[in-house]
């Protein structure tokens, strides 16, 4: 990059900071179902 771009563009940040929030999401949503599916199978475990 020049010296007039060393950085990116407030639009570049924005799009790349949307990318990894949505990114985030996603995996937390999927180890939310990850953890309830254990909890599930130990509750079920229990009653055997």
């Amino acid at each position: 990059m020049n010296k007039r771009n060393e950085f990116p563009t407030r639009e570049q940040l924005d799009e790349a900071f949307h990318f990894l929030h949505d990114q985030i999401n996603k995996i937390t949503i999927i180890e939310d179902i990850e953890m309830m599916k254990k909890e599930k199978d130990g509750e079920e475990g229990d009653l055997v």
